[in-house]
């Protein structure tokens, strides 16, 4: 082992020290397993119970996220004015009462509006969130936190994939909901409430608290709105292909020739990746900017799809395509939460990130369609180029974002 081996080990454990870092990865995992993935398992059965397609169940999703679009700038402007602390302990509550309903709902048209309703209070307790929340507490230094909870967080499809489908299959459909619900009342909404006490508004942040610490420089003027057009361009277009492969990443891996199993478990190789991505992240981080890790996470993309392209029917080709794109998800997860903080600073910070992820919504939610539309009628070669070059577009776009001037 070399000398640097026990000092890159302290920084990647460094930030599971902390109780804020901790209790944030743990309900980031709840929300992401119970308000998302579990969802994915659950879909069958719900739909047949209330006898529709899975395109009809699926389009629900696709309203509440629509309405995502809504929310989350609201979202942002309230974690600005209230603090984390308040905006993601209601929004625990709000998830409580969502799934309740789902739990209790006896017909489809009641089920869809608590759908909405969950899709609605998801956007007070996931990512965005709870990076402002770090944000607020350590400005700046929020970057390794941010690394920590995505960390974490990354294993609530390994987690909740399996538990949902042991719970349903004793519980049904509605106990599960149930046992969720009762999980962001018993578990979530009081981790947000006591262990985000510091994250107060930074406008109105003391000397003495922890929130007011000097700031590093950030964009001001023409050069700020420069650099936030250029950022939700990136965001927006980029959010196309890692809103499609995702969803299609099973039917992408068949298309290159492999039967279903194989495809499953090629595909697999997507998760381990991601999270070994973002250790490297907490390892090395500190010695480069967010700037850098926006690079890999893009330029990673852009690789993956043209690889695929030139290389298609191969399994080695297969495996790297699923490696990479987990490492570019892993790493831009980390990105949209440490580049807006490098970029332009601390304050207005979630109303900043909320609307680029409203428009990130209204942009990315027929992406799936749009490409599922592509492969069916042009084939799925198209479709795949078509998202390679969206993705280099915003790759090229990203480098065209600088650092702020520390001498200005």
């Amino acid at each position: 082992m070399s000398d640097e081996s026990p000092g890159l080990l302290r920084s990647v454990l460094a930030g599971f020290s902390e109780g804020p870092v901790l209790a944030l990865g743990a309900t980031q995992t709840l929300a992401y397993g119970s308000l998302y993935y579990a969802y994915g398992v659950l879909a069958p059965t719900i739909a047949r119970d209330f006898n529709i397609g899975l395109d009809a169940f699926f389009g629900i999703f696709s309203v509440g996220l629509l309405l995502g679009g809504f929310v989350a700038p609201l979202v942002g402007r309230l974690l600005d004015a209230h603090g984390a602390r308040i905006v993601m302990a209601g929004g625990s509550l709000g998830a409580t009462v969502a799934l309740l309903f789902c739990a209790w709902a006896p017909s489809l048209p009641v089920f869809g509006v608590s759908i909405i309703l969950m899709e609605i209070a998801t956007c007070f307790v996931v990512y965005e969130s709870a990076f402002a929340g770090l944000t607020q507490i350590h400005r700046h230094n929020a970057r390794q936190r941010i690394t920590s909870i995505t960390l974490i967080a990354g294993f609530a499809s390994t987690i909740f994939w399996p538990l949902t489908l042991w719970l349903e299959s004793r519980f049904g459909w509605r106990g599960t909901l149930l046992l969720f619900a009762l999980s962001h009342l018993a578990i979530a909404a009081p981790l947000h409430w006591f262990v985000l006490k510091a994250a107060k508004p930074l406008a109105s942040a003391g000397p003495g608290d922890a929130a007011s610490p000097p700031d590093a420089p950030s964009l001001q003027g023409a050069a700020r709105q420069r650099a936030i057009l250029l950022y939700t361009i990136v965001i927006c277009v980029s959010g196309l292909a890692y809103a499609s492969i995702p969803v299609h990443m099973l039917r992408i891996i068949e298309n290159e020739g492999f039967p279903a199993e194989t495809a499953a478990l090629i595909a697999m190789v997507m998760g381990p990746a991601q999270v070994a991505s973002r250790i490297v992240e907490m390892a090395f981080g500190q010695r480069f900017d967010a700037l850098v890790t926006g690079r890999i996470a893009l330029g990673t993309l852009t690789a993956c799809l043209l690889i695929l392209l030139v290389g298609s029917g191969s399994p080695v080709v297969a495996v790297v395509f699923a490696a990479l794109y987990g490492v570019s998800q892993g790493l831009i997860t980390i990105a949209r939460g440490t580049v807006p903080l490098l970029l332009f600073g601390p304050n207005g910070y979630a109303t900043l990130v909320g609307r680029v992820t409203g428009l990130r919504f209204f942009v990315n939610a027929g992406a799936p369609v749009a490409f599922a539309t592509i492969a069916t009628h042009l084939g799925m070669g198209t479709a795949v180029a078509t998202l390679a070059a969206l993705a280099g577009i915003a790759f090229l776009t990203f480098l065209r974002l600088q650092r702020p001037d520390p001498s200005l």
